[in-house]
């Protein structure tokens, strides 16, 4: 691994830790570019490769969040399954 120092898998996994706050700052286009990539290179089981990657923002992702906490609120048991249109 090119600059990065060699972290030991149970250190690793040991360490981490969930984030539930967030910023409204927005993420840069080129971290954005660069998370992106890397999930692409995920290994995936039997090499199928069944990722559908979306990036959400502005007022798509204002409505986005508007919906899913009325549904919270609602008491939908499926809140945290939101599906995905796609609008050109």
């Amino acid at each position: 691994m090119r600059g990065r120092e060699d972290v030991d898998v149970y250190e690793a996994v040991d360490s981490r830790r969930a984030v539930r706050a967030f910023s409204d700052e927005p993420v840069p286009k080129e971290v954005l570019e660069r998370v992106l990539t890397a999930a692409t290179r995920a290994p995936s089981s039997g090499n199928l490769q069944p990722w559908h990657l979306y990036v959400v923002a502005g007022e798509p992702l204002a409505e986005l969040k508007k919906h899913a906490t009325a549904r919270a609120l609602a008491g939908d048991p499926m809140s945290g399954s939101i599906r995905c249109t796609r609008q050109n």
